[in-house]
């Protein structure tokens, strides 16, 4: 549409043409509008006779196309939660076995742990006398993680008077700490050598002496001089023997002195069975324990010096242990040998004994002159 035409049609609009102007205006209006439907109406062919040549089953062919695909990816989404659930699987599979293997290498088997268990509860006769194991057991975790826990009570009769718990860990195979609800105080820490106290061995029967009829009492007796077992028996043991006491409820925890200086508690050796591997070769080891036992428990001197000469082994083949339960310097400056050297040669000798009977029973003992040193560690009514 040129300028010209524009012009007129501008002039058309607004009547200023001649007739003969407006007739031509309007003829080459009429040619426009008629090729520009005959144009719309060729378009619309066209695209008619398009759609009209293309396939019908396109559509579903697209649709069939849209599923698969739809498959292919649910497909690999589930190949991928499978694959990687199989991957954790068999990690947690290879961490189990893994763990299984260091621990059947490493660890130890029930056995060696039973054993560990009885050395533990012998330690702490040895050096919290006070107190006696009343149970204890056994735990493991992966990769060769083992626990013993051993609870202690001090008690007089039925009554108890405090506990105590102590946890050693066993690492791979080896003890690597230990865990305990209070510090202990250890034998050999607060015990005062019986020299060292003034004499004075009635007092302490005054407390018993006062005490209503019925109570019961644990006493440390130190004594003026270092005494067998049999001399222990002879003035103490058979004073109470001879009365109507409850031999039942009697106890008895004798503290043995090594050249005035150290003092260790003696539990009987031959109760626990703490000899490893179990099979024939240890066999004889074990046979006489019952009969040593008896003579132990009779005060036999021989028994005695037996039961402390195992007990200072047990301490020096088990020293990582001792250490882990209690502290790290324990006989750092002590020769474990020159202490077995020692029985050997005097045998086993007291300097005291932990006693605890009923109160009554035990002024009965009053009159010894063993006696240095008398004091009152517990009493109770019950």
């Amino acid at each position: 549409m040129n300028s010209e035409f524009q012009e007129k049609l501008k002039l058309y609009k607004e009547g200023k043409l001649n007739k003969e102007e407006v007739s031509e205006i309007e003829s080459s209006i009429d040619k426009f509008i008629a090729i520009s439907d005959y144009l719309n109406n060729d378009e619309k062919d066209f695209f008619e006779e398009l759609k009209q040549q293309l396939p019908t089953s396109n559509v579903k062919e697209n649709k069939f196309d849209k599923i698969l695909k739809r498959k292919i990816n649910l497909r690999i989404i589930l190949i991928t939660a499978f694959s990687s659930i199989c991957v954790f699987l068999f990690f947690i599979f290879l961490y189990f076995t893994s763990s299984k293997i260091i621990t059947s290498l490493f660890g130890l088997d029930y056995k060696e742990l039973y054993v560990k268990r009885e050395i533990i509860v012998q330690f702490a006769e040895m050096f919290q006398p006070q107190y006696k194991s009343n149970r204890s057991g056994v735990s493991s975790s992966l990769f060769a993680q083992q626990n013993i826990d051993i609870s202690l009570e001090n008690t007089i009769g039925n009554t108890k008077i405090d506990e105590m718990d102590l946890n050693i860990k066993y690492s791979f195979g080896e003890p690597s700490k230990s865990k305990e609800t209070t510090a202990p105080q250890l034998i050999f820490q607060e015990f005062t050598p019986f020299f060292d106290h003034e004499s004075d061995p009635k007092a302490g029967f005054n407390v018993l002496e006062n005490a209503p009829q019925g109570t019961k009492a644990k006493i440390f007796i130190q004594f003026n001089k270092p005494l067998t077992s049999e001399e222990i028996k002879e003035s103490f043991v058979d004073k109470l023997d001879s009365t109507d006491a409850d031999m039942s409820t009697f106890d008895i925890s004798p503290i043995a002195v090594f050249n005035s200086n150290f003092v260790l508690a003696n539990p009987s050796y031959f109760l626990r069975t703490t000899v490893f591997p179990y099979d024939n070769k240890n066999a004889k080891k074990l046979e006489n324990n019952r009969g040593k036992q008896t003579q132990y428990e009779n005060m036999d001197n021989e028994a005695h010096k037996e039961s402390l000469i195992g007990n200072l082994y047990l301490i020096k083949n088990n020293l990582s242990l001792l250490r882990s339960m209690y502290y790290q310097d324990m006989f750092e400056n002590i020769n474990i040998d020159d202490l077995i050297k020692e029985t050997e040669d005097k045998g086993a000798e007291y300097a005291g004994m932990y006693i605890s009977a009923d109160s009554k029973d035990l002024l009965k003992l009053k009159d010894s002159s063993f006696i240095h040193w008398v004091g009152v560690q517990n009493i109770v009514i019950w």
